[in-house]
């Protein structure tokens, strides 16, 4: 891939992820997300943001785990996400459930801007397709708000459980897109353990 079109396509990438809704500075996302970042501090870089779900592995978006230039164990053929390998030994492992709708939701990552540990929350609103039914990932939509650097963080319901990772934003909509766990609980199943 050449220069330009690599930058074409991680500015296509970002802007998948503008902010919406309401965000803060939440000193809790330091225990549920993982930081990072690739650039040249306070010049110019990328943050993302991922979670531990086994000691060797984290979940990420895919396009985090792209720009970042993570060491990657497998990307899912349908969803945003991908399956890093992380040293997690030591760190809280979270359950992970399927989300429902109404069910009230935090999201945890790193905003891009400051860095610094961000959360959200809100509730599932719907459920829909990315794209074609059947043919593309089925995600969440949540009125919880999101800025670029969480993508990538855990999806967290009041109850301390992981139900999705946050992926994207829709601006028209207010809204913040994650993938469930039960979109890829299968494929997270067949990936730890082979």
């Amino acid at each position: 891939m050449t220069k330009t079109l690599m930058i074409v396509f991680m500015g296509q990438t970002l802007l998948a992820c503008s902010a919406v809704g309401q965000y803060h500075v939440d000193k809790q996302a330091e225990q549920k997300a993982d930081l990072h970042f690739i650039g040249i501090p306070l010049l110019a870089g990328a943050v993302g943001s991922s979670f531990p779900i086994t000691e060797n592995y984290s979940l990420t978006a895919g396009h985090v785990a792209r720009i970042m230039m993570l060491e990657v164990k497998a990307y899912n053929p349908l969803c945003d996400v991908a399956l890093i390998y992380q040293d997690n030994h030591g760190k809280s492992i979270p359950q992970l459930a399927p989300a429902t709708t109404g069910e009230h939701v935090k999201m945890y990552g790193y905003n891009a801007y400051t860095t610094e540990p961000t959360s959200s929350s809100g509730a599932i609103a719907a459920f829909g397709w990315w794209d074609k039914p059947k043919q593309s990932c089925y995600v969440a939509l949540s009125s919880a708000g999101g800025i670029q650097g969480m993508s990538g963080g855990p999806v967290y319901t009041d109850d301390g459980k992981v139900v999705g990772i946050f992926t994207a934003t829709h601006p028209q909509r207010n809204q913040t897109i994650f993938v469930p766990y039960q979109e890829i609980a299968r494929w997270v199943s067949l990936e730890t353990r082979s």
